[in-house]
């Protein structure tokens, strides 16, 4: 299990480890030898050059320096602030071959010549101890360095804050950076992932039990396992009943998708609900679901009083999903408030069911009921369909995935899946966060978010708690994309190729479902 911290946090955990389990300098000395491990796995001997500062970063590059040199790696260590402060920085500095060690306050031409001619260069300023602005000097030896192939950084790339995010936009921009032990919240704003190329953990060797407060969890093992196991004695009804409100005459795929990832996905019975005229559409597409056409508008929209053809079935229902391609409209409000006001089972709404009732966001907290004092509801908003809803400003949101999640959640009584790289999954009391570590961009296409609500949808209507079936179904959707990217490029992946490779994911070994 891996944690994400501030750097407050990660700070009491690594105290605590050095009081109960290893020291100080045995975490520099583990955190310095997985990165220099991986590097040597990777590239062949080369011209390497590691940046240094004067504080424990600096010290898990001195670690990298000495291993890669016994590898045959020609090695230039350039301090940038001069000679390390700190005890364990010291003890690795003395261990180090001092003939290829350079002080950029000296030798500035120098040191600079090695980051450009460098094959690799590996980044170890700052890490978690940045905020402001660079230096200049450090400032223009990173410029430099972003020119060169291979650029690690250690734990952060130097010139993130990585508690917030927020960069001086002459940074190190890594190709890969190595995450020590937990992974650094601030890393989880999309501009500053732009910065940390592939995100690579590092174990180090702090306990799991020396994190006695952290942001959220970064892991998808709790995510497997969940599906209910299908026993010789089940019937389709066992596997519970799934009433899918979605689609439109110009929105049609969204219905077909949601609808199709939630059969794959498990539900023993599907109904799809949608504008009679799509229906009639889609009967010789979708076979292993039911229909209940509903009233429509003269453009194919859901009509008014669509609410008196569910009435009759919705006491019926183990989990009810609307939102996807209804469109955004007077009719869908009234359509999602009622759902809201009157499912007795869990719900997610997504999409036009969220942009719905943006206006009236408080009919959330009038889903009253026993258990937790709430009924379960799921919502999966994009951050701009969550600006609406919380009246955040991206930015403000970005800034902070896991807090705005949170205090929503806790607000509204609802489970809240805020989408977008690492999708960050808040349960109804902003207790328990998990944040996704699956997916990538080959995600961010048309109807993979009506496919993603498909497949939390069916695992609503099995049985799974609200949290329970976002956080599995974010990871499983995201395992679909991986899979996928092994053979297809990213670019050419599509909705319906993550629908048919859920058989997959779910017999997979790694995901165990």
């Amino acid at each position: 299990m891996r944690f994400i911290v501030s750097n407050a946090q990660m700070k009491a955990a690594e105290a605590d480890c050095d009081s109960r389990f290893i020291s100080y300098s045995e975490m520099m000395n583990n955190a310095g030898s997985a990165v220099a491990r991986s590097i040597i796995e990777n590239n062949a001997p080369c011209l390497a050059a590691v940046i240094c500062g004067a504080g424990n970063n600096g010290g898990d590059g001195f670690v990298i320096a000495r291993l890669l040199a016994e590898r045959g790696f020609k090695v230039r260590v350039v301090l940038v602030n001069g000679e390390p402060r700190t005890d364990c920085a010291r003890e690795h500095f003395g261990r180090l071959n001092k003939e290829n060690v350079y002080s950029l306050d000296k030798e500035k031409a120098r040191c600079t010549a090695f980051v450009q001619n460098a094959q690799i260069v590996v980044d170890c300023v700052f890490g978690t101890g940045f905020h402001g602005e660079l230096p200049g000097h450090i400032a223009e030896l990173l410029t430099a360095a972003n020119n060169r192939p291979v650029r690690i950084a250690v734990d952060v790339p130097s010139g993130v804050n990585s508690d917030t995010g927020e960069h001086d936009p002459r940074c190190f921009h890594a190709t890969e950076t190595h995450v020590l032990a937990a992974m650094k919240k601030g890393l989880l704003n999309p501009a500053a992932l732009e910065l940390c190329g592939r995100i690579i953990p590092q174990d180090i060797g702090i306990d799991w039990s020396c994190y006695k407060e952290f942001e959220a969890i970064f892991d998808g093992d709790h995510s497997r396992g969940v599906l209910p196991e299908r026993t010789a004695g089940a019937h389709k009804g066992t596997f519970g009943r799934l009433l899918n409100i979605a689609g439109s005459l110009q929105y049609s795929g969204a219905a077909v998708m949601s609808t199709r990832a939630a059969l794959r996905s498990g539900t023993g019975l599907c109904t799809l609900a949608a504008p009679v005229s799509t229906v009639r559409a889609l009967t010789g597409t979708l076979v292993e679901n039911t229909f209940l056409p509903l009233p429509e508008t003269a453009d194919g929209f859901v009509g008014e009083n669509a609410q008196n053809a569910i009435a009759p079935i919705l006491p019926k229902m183990t989990a009810v999903a609307i939102g996807c391609g209804l469109g955004n409209s007077e009719n869908t409000r009234k359509l999602t408030e009622y759902i809201i006001k009157n499912a007795q089972c869990p719900i997610i709404i997504d999409a036009d069911g969220i942009n719905s009732i943006a206006d009236n966001i408080n009919v959330l907290k009038e889903r009253t009921g026993d258990r937790g004092g709430w009924r379960e509801t799921v919502i999966t908003p994009h951050p701009l369909e969550f600006s609406r809803i919380s009246g955040l400003s991206d930015a403000e949101i970005q800034r902070d995935r896991i807090g705005a999640a949170k205090r929503f959640a806790a607000e509204y009584g609802v489970t809240v899946l805020l989408k977008g790289a690492y999708t960050v999954v808040s349960d109804s009391a902003g207790d328990e966060v998990t944040v996704n570590t699956t997916g990538s961009a080959a995600l961010a296409k048309g109807g993979s978010g009506d496919v993603l609500t498909g497949i939390i949808a069916a695992m609503l209507a099995q049985g799974l708690s609200p949290y329970e079936a976002a956080s599995a179904g974010a990871y499983c959707h995201g395992c679909a994309a991986d899979m996928l990217c092994r053979t297809m490029h990213p670019a050419s992946i599509l909705a319906s190729d993550i629908i048919n490779i859920l058989p997959e994911v779910y017999t997979n070994e790694k995901t165990l479902l």
